[in-house]
């Protein structure tokens, strides 16, 4: 029987199977010394921070990193260095997750998106710390959509009901006063059973592309649901909210703005309620019942018309 043998390859046998390992990596590869300069840059770091290995090897590990986070890196390393535990790395590996998301520096300036998982290791006596870099801007910009489109009403691309309510609460707990109206397209309903609800929704999004063109910058104009819209206007009182609400319903009732109609110009008007923040107040809800209180008396009083409550 022939016997087993051992074999024990030399460092120098393993030194080129590690180099390509490393540069047929999916993710990136980066390893910095304990003088915070970079000692290995594989292949998929190239291609993610646009830098070939040549140059940026010697370089401060912070090149890697957006000028805002770069005077902080250095006492970030320092606790995850003193805080280090390999026996618990070793039982729990580390993870890719949101949790570990930070941000890198393209070459060109274009700062990146990514999640990073970071090891301690001694090579040769030395301290250094590997990092595996892993590019996430498609993810990012997938949630970002996801965000967008949580905080967005389908049908108008106006914020929702709950992203404007997030708005007036952060005002309110702020401290900061605000003046907000509702307002309601008269008669919707016969709009709809008269021209059809395609024409109908084309009526809100025209209302609700007027109305953002003149409501901007820090206010916010947002759709409340069905035929209902809102405003907020932080730290101005109720006059105001009132001269723009005025403003908005009369240019809708004389269709002072251009649109390409599907069919022939749809005549519509709106009645508005107007109120303010009272000091102190912390309950959006209370606030916007006086809204609508304030909105139905401007439809018990005849319709396209503004009141302030």
């Amino acid at each position: 029987m022939m016997a087993k043998m051992k074999i024990e390859e030399a460092p120098e046998t393993t030194a080129p199977r590690y180099h390509a390992l490393v540069d047929l990596a999916y993710d990136a590869i980066v390893t910095m010394d304990s003088q915070h300069n970079i000692t290995l840059f594989n292949r998929a770091a190239e291609n993610l921070f646009g830098y070939s290995s040549q140059e940026i090897l010697g370089q401060p590990i912070v090149t890697l990193l957006p000028e805002k986070y770069r005077a902080g890196h250095p006492q970030k390393v320092q606790r995850f260095s003193d805080s280090y535990q390999p026996g618990l790395r070793q039982a729990t590996p580390p993870k890719m997750d949101g949790s570990n998301s930070v941000y890198g520096r393209h070459r060109d300036g274009t700062v990146i998106p990514v999640e990073i998982a970071v090891s301690k290791i001694r090579m040769n006596d030395e301290i250094e710390f590997m990092a595996i870099v892993r590019d996430i801007r498609d993810r990012a910009q997938l949630m970002d959509l996801l965000k967008r489109q949580a905080a967005t009403d389908a049908l108008t691309d106006l914020p929702n009901r709950r992203e404007f309510v997030d708005f007036v609460k952060s005002k309110i707990d702020a401290g900061e006063g605000l003046s907000v109206f509702i307002l309601d397209v008269d008669l919707f309903k016969k709009i709809n059973d008269r021209y059809g609800h395609d024409i109908g929704d084309e009526v809100l999004r025209v209302l609700a592309k007027v109305g953002s063109s003149m409501i901007n910058g820090t206010n916010l104009f947002a759709r409340w649901g069905g035929e209902e819209f809102v405003a907020a206007f932080p730290g101005v009182d109720a006059k105001f909210a009132y001269q723009v609400a005025d403003e908005l319903r009369q240019r809708y009732e004389r269709q002072e703005f251009e649109h390409a109609w599907r069919v022939k110009p749809i005549p519509f008007t709106v009645s508005i309620g107007v109120t303010a923040s009272e000091a102190g107040e912390a309950d959006v809800d209370q606030l916007m019942k006086r809204a609508d209180r304030a909105l139905y008396v401007a439809k018990a009083s005849g319709r396209n018309r503004v009141e302030m409550g």
